[in-house]
């Protein structure tokens, strides 16, 4: 490794949570209201482990994800109020869970992506520049 070069690290983890929510379709109706068991993966990345090896624990950061799904867990995602003006979408569930989870991180961790997904084969991936 050269001088400029910087080590990256990612690490990851998911959870999932249930939940239900209904979709505004393009002619203006609504899909009837249904469940899903929404799979959530969580990537963060830091430059170098700390004194422990660890970017970040595994626990502890799992403990951070699931303080945020907790909040959708079992719940009716059009009938929150962060929904109430948003699609609950799997793109906005993801924002959601991003905005939430970030400021929880440890100064020298950053929050690469958050993939969210409705079931297997579909899913949103949300990252900040």
């Amino acid at each position: 490794m050269s001088v400029g070069d910087i080590a990256l690290f990612t690490v990851g983890i998911e959870t999932q949570f249930k939940a239900w929510h209904s979709i505004p379709l393009p002619d203006g109706t609504k899909e009837p209201e249904h469940e899903h068991f929404w799979a959530v993966e969580v990537e963060v990345c830091g430059n170098a482990p700390s004194k422990g090896g660890m970017v970040i624990n595994f626990a502890q950061l799992k403990s951070r994800l699931l303080d945020v799904t907790a909040t959708l867990n079992e719940t009716i995602l059009n009938e929150s109020d962060y929904f109430k003006d948003k699609c609950p979408s799997a793109e906005n569930v993801a924002v959601y869970i991003f905005d939430r989870l970030e400021p929880t991180l440890p100064d020298n961790v950053r929050l690469k992506s958050i993939r969210v997904s409705e079931q297997v084969g579909c899913w949103a991936s949300y990252s900040k520049g």
